[in-house]
């Protein structure tokens, strides 16, 4: 029967943002190589794919290299480790053993280096592995191998304990954790870890541009009141010098002028901001109806969780006005909407800010409205005067012609307020490009997908580590353990091309199976700061374990000839149930984690990661498989698997020695 321990998060801790998913694709090229690529660019590929967690795919092309006669005593050592990576003992067949046998042989009689070393650890390692694997004792020359070991450099030790931590008998794990819990403990928040890993989750940012929008253009009224209201004046101007000429004529025909003249500039001043200011809240409305486009629900999401100052009612016509914008400068292009997450980060800031977008202009409308009060009295000085004097027929053209001015001042107004609205623009497109230029300059350091790998491997050593603790058990008290990881719910999600997905949470699964049961850890990791939290623990015996299954999705085509041609797989998902019905374990490989989907998240705006087979999920599998179908006397047949293992690699006795157990690698052993 599980007994459950349930951890729930206190403090400054929190569950994660329950956000929709995001797929972040960072295009860089460390992962792609083709075959005319010279050998050192292939082995860089190689080296980066074993690095990376990608060990097929590095035994891939390391084995390219071998078969075409590039081999060193590097990409011996490599090549060595990447088909002993994320595999278990029952997995290395005979094959490999002669891949392995050929490998190492290949540069026997190369001059020794720090590569060879390191070989020759492997190979001990694997050689004591062997020896408990029968139950042989052989400490002195255990201690030996263990003592190559140490005199290692601190990355070839990080590399051996990491790659064959599946292979390495119960003693010789221990003694290599010992050495290692310190460094873990230390190295998984190195490098400014929680400074820098949030980066990797972070789109490269796509430069700002320049987005004028337009006023609200002449109308046929404008043009109306423009072409009567000139006639009208200048009817009057007419009027005043027909027949005889006088001065009184002479200068009632330059008061028009001159007045008309005077009231067309400034109301011409007050339209130009009368304009921007309908522009400006124009542009800021919600349409009636707007179907929704690429970016929409990212700026909603950047909105609601900003949450500027409790406005978010406030800014619905802001929203609106960013979604056009960025719908129309970048809908057509290939633009993935997280580039542009920054933009919309920044928006919601100003806003918070209270900056609003233009910014008012409250000196230069304050001047306007004083010169359209001039403009008014000009011109009302003016008809004034031609009452005065009698020129009634003047003075009406002159009342009439006063919609002249105003359509004039309209028509007029257009330009100057595109040329505002032109500089409201360059305004905030200097102000976005330089917060583009701050935030190139924050994501300058972020972790390369090496690093993100160590961080991640790291942590599930060091839970391993204290799920060993708190079940008060060595690892020499270990059969074999497994160690699965799957995407927690929500979490953003990232990766290098052609590199596997990172996820910025997972949910890690611990199984510690010993003689007398299994014990299974549930975990929820943040890898960008470390933290751990919500643990649950169940232990049970293997008589109440009831079915290990496995659900597949994918397709695979065949040639003529019988092999594969093309293969897609989505992902699978593993249970674990016991006899009591309780599911203990269900982890998914790849895709959407439990609870993605829910109303009114952002969603992948992209299409799902594409898979990339863990050979730690296979290897995982066959462990757990072998407990759901063979109870408790699995660890018997486990034990007769481990027998039939390494007879694989003993295959003649080396000179003076006694135990009968050698390599085949045509190597003198130091």
């Amino acid at each position: 029967m599980p007994i459950h321990n349930h951890l729930d998060a206190s403090g400054y801790a929190n569950v994660g943002q329950q956000i929709g998913a995001q797929f972040i694709e960072h295009n860089e090229t460390i992962y792609h190589s083709s075959p005319d690529d010279s050998p050192d660019r292939m082995h860089a590929v190689a080296r980066a794919h074993l690095d990376g967690g990608n060990p097929r795919q590095a035994e891939a092309i390391l084995r390219t290299l071998r078969h075409n006669g590039h081999i060193t005593t590097e990409r011996a050592y490599f090549y060595v480790l990447s088909m002993l990576s994320d595999r278990s003992f029952t997995e290395i067949t005979g094959e490999l053993t002669d891949e392995i046998h050929h490998a190492t042989s290949a540069v026997a009689a190369e001059p020794r280096d720090e590569w060879v070393d390191s070989l020759d650890v492997v190979n001990e390692l694997l050689r004591y592995a062997y020896v408990e694997s029968n139950e042989g004792t052989v400490d002195n020359e255990l201690a030996n191998a263990l003592k190559m070991y140490g005199e290692l450099s601190v990355d070839r030790q990080d590399e051996i304990a990491t790659h064959l931590s599946r292979i390495v008998s119960g003693a010789e794990q221990e003694w290599l954790t010992a050495e290692r819990k310190h460094q873990v403990a230390t190295q998984r928040m190195s490098g400014d870890r929680i400074g820098r890993a949030w980066k990797f989750f972070e789109a490269d940012p796509r430069p700002p541009g320049r987005w004028v929008t337009a006023p609200a253009p002449a109308t046929a009224a404008d043009w109306r009141d423009a072409v009567f209201g000139s006639a009208a004046i200048v009817s009057a101007v007419l009027i005043m010098l027909t027949g005889e000429i006088t001065v009184g004529g002479v200068v009632g025909a330059a008061l028009i002028v001159v007045g008309g003249y005077a009231a067309v500039c400034c109301t011409t001043v007050w339209r130009t901001h009368t304009r921007h200011a309908h522009s400006v809240w124009a542009h800021l409305q919600p349409q009636p109806y707007q179907q929704e486009g690429r970016f929409d629900r990212l700026v909603d999401q950047c909105f609601r969780e900003g949450d500027p100052g409790g406005l978010w009612e406030n800014t619905e016509g802001y929203r609106a006005r960013l979604k056009r914008r960025l719908q129309e400068q970048y809908g057509d292009y290939d633009c993935h909407p997280f580039e542009l997450q920054w933009l919309i980060r920044w928006h919601v800031f100003r806003v918070g800010q209270g900056i609003g977008y233009p910014a008012v202009r409250s000196d230069e409308a304050q001047r306007a409205t004083n010169l359209r009060a001039v403009g008014v009295l000009v011109w009302v000085a003016v008809v004034s005067a031609l009452l005065l004097v009698g020129e009634y027929g003047a003075f009406v053209l002159a009342v009439v012609g006063w919609w002249g001015i105003s359509g004039i001042a309209r028509l007029v107004s257009v330009s100057r307020v595109r040329r505002l609205l032109a500089q409201d623009a360059e305004v905030v497109f200097g102000d976005e490009c330089a917060e583009h230029h701050r935030w190139c300059g924050e994501l300058a350091d972020r972790p390369s997908d090496v690093e993100m790998e160590r961080w991640l491997a790291f942590d599930k050593a060091h839970l391993k580590n204290d799920a060993l603790r708190r079940a008060n058990l060595r690892e020499r008290d270990l059969v074999t353990y497994v160690v699965l990881t799957e995407r927690a719910p929500f979490a953003r999600r990232s990766r290098i091309t052609g590199g596997p997905p990172r996820y910025a949470a997972y949910v890690v699964y611990i199984f510690l199976l010993t003689k007398f049961g299994m014990r299974t850890t549930r975990t929820h990791l943040d890898l960008t700061t470390g933290d751990v939290r919500n643990q649950q623990h169940q232990m049970c015996t293997y008589d109440a374990v009831a079915s290990a299954s496995v659900m597949e999705k994918g397709v695979r085509t065949f040639r003529t000839d019988g092999s594969v041609s093309v293969g897609y797989r989505a992902g699978r998902v593993f249970r674990l149930v016991l006899l009591n019905g309780v599911c203990i374990a269900e982890v998914r490989e790849n895709g959407r984690a439990i609870g993605d989907e829910q109303p009114g998240d952002v969603g992948d705006l992209e299409e799902d990661v594409p898979f990339m087979p863990s050979g730690g999920f296979d290897s995982a599998l066959l462990v757990l498989e072998a407990v759901a179908t063979e109870g408790r006397d699995w660890i018997s047949r486990d034990r007769e698997r481990r027998q039939r293992w390494a007879r694989n690699w003993c295959t003649r006795p080396r000179s003076g020695d006694e135990t009968g157990f050698a390599w085949n690698t045509g190597r003198v052993n130091r």
